[in-house]
Order: C-alpha cells, then sequence, then structure tokens
C-alpha cells in the first residue's frame, strides 16, 4: 500500500517556500538572540558599574565616619560620636550589600573558583557559632548548638562555605525577635546535614517559592529587615550547590518558626 506522501508528493516550489520560510525563521532567531546577548552585556555592565559607584561612596564616608570615631579629627561630642557609630555601622551594612549582589552576579556566570578541598565541615560551624554567639545573645536570643561528636570530612572551599552558613545563622538572627535559635550538625549515611532553626517569623507557602531565587524574599521580610536584599539566600542556594549539595526551607507557617538545612556529600 503506498502511504499518503507518494500520493501527495512536495513539488519544488512548496520545498522552496518552507525552505525560505524556515531560513527566514533562524535569521530572526538569530536576530532576537544577538539582541538578547547585548541586553544582558548591558545589564552586567550596568550592574558592576553601579555597584563599584556605590561601594566607592559607601568606603570614602566609612573612612570619614572612622577618623571621627578614632580622634583623627579631634575631640567630639557624645551626640557627635552617636552619629559618626551609626553612620559607619550603615555604610558596612551597605558595602555588604554591594558584595552580595557582586558575588551571586560573579558565582551567575561561573567567576567564582572554588578551592576544593578536604576541611571538617563542624569546623567551619564552630567558628560561625562562635562569631555569632555575642549578636545572637546581644538581642536577647537563647543560641545553642547541638553536633554530634563526629568527623565531616568533606571537599569544600573553607571561604565560601563559611560565608554561606554565616548568612544561615545570621538570617535566622534577623528574622527572630524572642526566643533561640539551634545549630545542628550529624550524620546522614554517606552524607551530612546541617541544620539552623529558629523561633522568628516563619515562612508562608508562597514565599517558600521565591526564598532561594534571584532577589526572591519574604511577602513581610523588609517590615522586619529594611536592609533585605534577597540575594542572600540565593547565595547560599549557588555555594551549596557548586559543592553538590542542596538547601531547603522549612516552616509550619507564620509566627511558628523556620528551620534551614544543608545537606552536603562525605569526601570519599
Amino acid at each position: 500500500m503506498a502511504n499518503n506522501d507518494d500520493k501527495n508528493p512536495i513539488t519544488p516550489g512548496e520545498y522552496k517556500n518552507i525552505t525560505e520560510k524556515m531560513y527566514a525563521q533562524n535569521l530572526e532567531l538569530a536576530r532576537l538572540y544577538k539582541q538578547v546577548d547585548n541586553l544582558n552585556k548591558q545589564r552586567e555592565s550596568l550592574v558592576y558599574l553601579v555597584t563599584h559607584k556605590v561601594k566607592g561612596s559607601f568606603t570614602h564616608s566609612k573612612y570619614i565616619f572612622a577618623g571621627i570615631l578614632d580622634g583623627t579629627f579631634g575631640a567630639i561630642s557624645p551626640e557627635l560620636q552617636k552619629m559618626a557609630e551609626k553612620g559607619l555601622e550603615s555604610d558596612n551594612v551597605g558595602i555588604n550589600t554591594v558584595d552580595l549582589v557582586l558575588n551571586a552576579a560573579n558565582m551567575q556566570k561561573g567567576l567564582i573558583k572554588y578551592e576544593m578541598k578536604r576541611i571538617n565541615f563542624k569546623d567551619i560551624i564552630l567558628k560561625t557559632f562562635s562569631e555569632k554567639k555575642i549578636p545572637a545573645e546581644t538581642k536577647g536570643l537563647k543560641i545553642e548548638k547541638d553536633i554530634k561528636e563526629d568527623d565531616y570530612y568533606i571537599l569544600g572551599d573553607s571561604f565560601w562555605l563559611n560565608e554561606a552558613i554565616n548568612n544561615l545563622i545570621e538570617n535566622s538572627i534577623k528574622y527572630t525577635k524572642e526566643g533561640k535559635i539551634a545549630v545542628g550538625l550529624e550524620k546522614k549515611e554517606s552524607k551530612i546535614l546541617l541544620y539552623v532553626k529558629d523561633t522568628g517569623m516563619g515562612i508562608t507557602e508562597e514565599d517558600k517559592k521565591n526564598l532561594f531565587t534571584e532577589g526572591g524574599r519574604g511577602k513581610d521580610s523588609v517590615k522586619v529587615n529594611i536592609d533585605s536584599t534577597g540575594y542572600g539566600l540565593y547565595s547560599v542556594k549557588l555555594i551549596i550547590e557548586a559543592h553538590k549539595g542542596r538547601v531547603w526551607a522549612e516552616s509550619e507557617g507564620v509566627g511558628k518558626g523556620s528551620a534551614f538545612f544543608v545537606e552536603l556529600p562525605l569526601a570519599q
């Protein structure tokens, strides 16, 4: 039995029309791709220009405030000292925010080079916990750790993993008004599991979808943290995934606290 294609063959004219249309479509796709590529490059250039300019401004005023406080400009009144302290603190927050955005952009493009070495992940947790203990207690929060006695060797970059864990614990401190924060570490077969749990504002199901995305943040997060950029947890995700791990969050809802988990493979 002859098939339908044999009964209705494509004529040379029809073939020519089809190929010309496909060629035109490919040209249009190539033009659109180039246009999008150019827009992305312009966006990247603008991001770097703005962030470097902003960081330069923060850094300049930071040194002025620091000079006021260390006596470079002579004796100052208590009122001026308080203003200079607030100014210095504000500039430090601004510089950290710019660095956060730039680091995320560099991670996206694969420009961050991780120095993977055999390290004991427990050392990073203990160091970060120690650094965050005073800020947490100063805010009136109880902070405790539950690290099972064991070795937690992984292949990783100590600097960037410290950045990620620091961000997670700091995040819990910022969004917890009262109560406590618990940091735990244990082994799960061929992996290690870190958790940071708090009694803070909690996370809605809607907010969970945006938490680890670029610029993503909770609907009411700026009410608690006006400096929220939406890049902190996004950077954590990029760092952990670069270490072949995963990060996620759990919460029973608003006002019921949050729990953040990091899972990483043990070194073989």
